[in-house]
């Protein structure tokens, strides 16, 4: 059977946001602050130093006249979020303080993840991080950098009615307002596109491939720790996807109890 794909896919999403009617109120929600306009909107944006360093692909990256924002969807919680916001954090610095910039030249940058989990697990619907002195937390850095975890799960305890309502949209994709009807429109649209959906297609492609490359090279490792660590990445990944127990196993070489078990932690 076809996986189901709705707004939390990623690339749907980041479609989606690519629709600056859409995005600009949606961070005016989720921030809750005021854009007067977006001048800068592009989808799967790719930063990297140098050819030779690890790069990343944002699923939305937007700026206005003095900001930038970075939207993700996130399914899985992989535990190295806190670490991507570092890095994302870097390579949005290095690409905009060209040399000869000064550093009050580096815009005020938001890095935002909307996660399908409670990455923190204290059951709060927005975890907001800037930084602060540890000896006496009122003293802000003021670096201009936040970043910002959405917990779809506790949608219900979101006191903001507006944010309450996207939050609640990824969570059980029922669209109750002016702007999740809009999205939710922008869904059906695209799922009715012969194109997206070849594109759609071409990437999941290219995503089984990957992981189908990483489980050969940890067989040819005799399939030590770090080959069985890897095709368990694979697996949650597959299973995110809408892969079944079988094709799995066919494509990380796990048995189907192991796979049973990560469905069940994969899906929490």
């Amino acid at each position: 059977m076809e996986k189901e794909i709705t707004i939390t896919d990623n690339f749907m999403f980041a479609t989606v946001m690519k629709d600056e009617s859409v995005c600009r109120p949606f961070l005016e929600r989720m921030l809750e602050i005021s854009i007067e306009k977006i001048v800068y909107l592009e989808r799967e944006k790719d930063l990297r130093v140098d050819p030779y360093s690890k790069g990343i692909r944002l699923d939305v990256h937007v700026k206005d006249s003095t900001r930038v924002f970075c939207l993700e969807m996130q399914c899985l919680d992989r535990k190295d979020l806190p670490l991507r916001t570092r890095y994302y954090q870097s390579l949005q610095d290095i690409s905009f303080l060209d040399k000869g910039n000064v550093y009050v030249d580096l815009p005020e940058t938001y890095i935002l993840f909307v996660c399908l989990f409670d990455m923190f697990g204290k059951g709060i619907p927005v975890y907001t991080f800037e930084n602060s002195c540890v000896e006496d937390r009122g003293i802000l850095l003021n670096d201009k950098c936040h970043k910002v975890f959405y917990n779809v799960k506790a949608w219900e305890k979101e006191t903001n009615p507006e944010r309450r309502s996207l939050l609640k949209y990824f969570h059980d994709k029922k669209a109750e307002d002016d702007l999740t009807r809009c999205m939710q429109e922008q869904v059906i649209h695209n799922l009715n596109l012969r194109e997206w959906r070849k594109e759609h297609m071409t990437i999941e492609q290219e995503i089984k491939l990957q992981a189908r490359y990483a489980y050969d090279d940890g067989k040819a490792e005799g399939l030590s720790q770090g080959a069985h660590e890897k095709a368990v990445e694979t697996a949650r990944s597959a299973i995110a996807m809408g892969l079944s127990v079988e094709q799995i196993v066919k494509l990380t070489g796990l048995s189907d109890e192991e796979i049973e078990k990560l469905k069940v932690t994969v899906q929490q």
